[in-house]
C-alpha cells in the first residue's frame, strides 16, 4: 500500500479534558462543553470556527452533537457524526474528522467524548431483550460482560505462547507507575505484582486490576488542516496515517491489528521501528498485550517477556500508554489516548502542564518521553488506528 494522500494534510490542534472521577457530580451536556471549550481554547479559536463535529453514540450515555452546537454557540455545522463501534470509535473519529477537513467540507472539527460512565452508566447484565443478532449466540450462554468477550482472544494467546497472568501484572504494574507521574489520573498510587495477582477474579483471565476503571469525565480534539494549524497556537501534530475500518485477525490469539498494521504504517512511510511511543487501547492487561504484538512492537509470542523487561517503560525500547492509559488513567472511550499523544509529541507538552520542577527528563518526576516524533495511537482490537507525527 502506498502513502496516503491525507498524509500530514491534517492536524490535532487543540485538545481538552475535564476532571476524570468516580462522580463527577454533574451531566454529561456540562462535561462535553467544558472538555469542548478547553479544546477550542487550547487551538486559539472560538467556538463560532467550529463548522463540524463528531462524537460517539451507542446507547445513551452520549451527549447529542446538535444540542452541543447550541450550547458552545456553534452557529454553522457543516458536517457532524455519531460514531458507534465501542472501543474503537475514537480513532474513527478523528479519521473521520481530518476526512472531512481534508475533502474540504469544514475547516475546524471538533471531537468529544462524555460520559457519566462511573456513577450512571455502569456496565449491567443484559436483559433478554439483548440476546438478539450475533448476540443471540453469546449471552445465553454467559458471554455478558467485555472481560467474557475479550478473555477469548488472550486466554488463546496463553495457551499459544506460555503467556502467563503474571505478564499481565508487570504491564499493570508499569502503567500504574505511569499515572503516578500524571496529574488527572485518576489511579496513582504504585501496585505491585504481588498486589495484582492477590486481586479478586472477575473472569477469568482477568483479575480486579488487570480491568480499566469507570470513569466520569470528558475528553475533546480539534481536528483542522495543516496549513491552518502552522498559524496556531501550538505546534501542529500531524495526521500521518489513519485506518478506520474492520479487519480479522488469521488466528484466535491475534487482534485485528495483525492485519491493519502494514497499511496504517505503509501510509505513514514509516516502520514499527519508527515508532516512538504507543497509546494503545487497554480495557484489560491481557488485550494491551496483543495490541503490542499485533502492531510489531514485540516480537510476535514474546510480548510477556517484552514487558517483563520493561520494553514498555518510559525508557524502554517503546514506552506504552504513558498517562496510566485506561487502565490507570480513566476510560474516556479510548479519546484520551489520542489526547495524550498530541501532548507526548508537542514541546515540552507534558513538561510544562504536570511536571513543574522536574529537570530536564528525568523519570522521577516526568513522564515526558525524550524527543518523540512519532506516535502509534489504536482502538479496540487495532483495526482503528492513527499515527500522529510531530514533523
Amino acid at each position: 500500500m502506498p502513502e496516503q494522500a491525507i498524509k500530514n494534510k491534517t492536524a490535532i490542534a487543540g485538545i481538552g479534558w475535564t476532571a476524570f472521577s468516580k462522580a463527577s457530580g454533574t451531566t454529561v451536556a456540562n462535561l462535553a462543553a467544558e472538555a469542548s471549550l478547553n479544546a477550542i481554547h487550547d487551538a486559539g479559536l472560538t467556538p463560532r470556527d467550529i463548522d463540524g463535529i463528531v462524537t460517539y453514540y451507542y446507547g445513551t450515555d452520549s451527549f447529542d452533537v446538535r444540542e452541543l452546537a447550541p450550547i458552545l454557540g456553534i452557529d454553522r455545522c457543516n458536517f457532524d457524526l455519531f460514531c458507534g463501534l465501542g472501543g474503537g470509535w475514537a480513532c474513527g473519529a478523528v479519521a473521520a474528522a481530518a476526512m472531512a477537513v481534508f475533502a474540504g467540507v469544514c475547516r475546524n472539527v471538533l471531537v468529544y467524548r462524555a460520559m457519566n460512565g462511573r456513577s450512571e452508566r455502569r456496565p449491567r447484565n443484559p436483559d433478554a431483550h439483548a440476546a438478539r443478532g450475533v448476540k443471540q449466540w453469546t449471552i445465553p450462554s454467559g458471554v455478558n460482560h467485555a472481560a467474557d468477550v475479550f478473555g477469548v482472544p488472550v486466554v488463546a494467546h496463553m495457551a499459544r505462547y506460555g503467556t502467563t497472568t503474571v505478564d499481565f501484572a508487570h504491564l499493570a504494574v508499569m502503567q500504574r507507575r505511569h499515572a503516578g507521574l500524571n496529574k488527572k489520573a485518576m489511579m496513582r498510587a504504585p501496585i505491585t505484582v504481588e498486589e495484582h495477582q492477590a486481586s479478586p477474579w472477575i473472569t477469568y483471565p482477568f483479575r480486579l486490576l488487570d480491568c480499566c476503571l469507570q470513569t466520569d469525565g470528558a475528553a475533546a480534539i480539534v481536528v483542522t488542516s495543516a496549513e491552518r494549524a502552522r498559524d496556531l497556537r501550538h505546534k501542529p501534530v500531524y495526521i500521518s496515517s489513519v485506518m478506520g475500518g474492520s479487519v480479522a485477525g488469521e488466528h484466535p490469539w491475534e487482534v485485528n491489528a495483525h492485519k491493519a498494521a502494514a497499511p496504517l504504517y505503509a501510509g505513514a512511510g514509516i516502520t514499527p521501528g519508527d515508532v516512538d511511543l504507543a497509546e494503545l487501547y487497554d480495557p484489560f492487561t491481557g488485550m494491551c498485550l496483543l495490541h503490542m504484538e499485533g502492531f510489531g512492537l514485540a516480537p510476535r509470542g514474546e510480548v510477556g517477556a517484552w514487558v517483563r523487561a520493561g520494553g514498555n517503560a518510559l525508557d524502554g525500547e517503546t514506552p506504552v500508554n504513558t498517562h496510566g492509559g485506561l487502565l490507570s488513567e480513566g476510560y474516556i472511550q479510548g479519546l484520551n489516548h489520542v489526547v495524550e499523544a498530541v501532548q507526548q509529541l508537542r514541546p515540552g507538552g507534558v513538561l510544562d502542564d504536570f511536571c513543574e520542577g522536574a529537570h530536564d527528563y528525568d523519570r522521577a518526576h516526568c513522564r515526558q518521553v525524550k524527543d518523540p516524533h512519532v506516535a502509534l495511537v489504536c482502538g479496540e482490537c487495532g483495526d482503528t488506528s492513527l499515527i500522529l507525527t510531530s514533523d
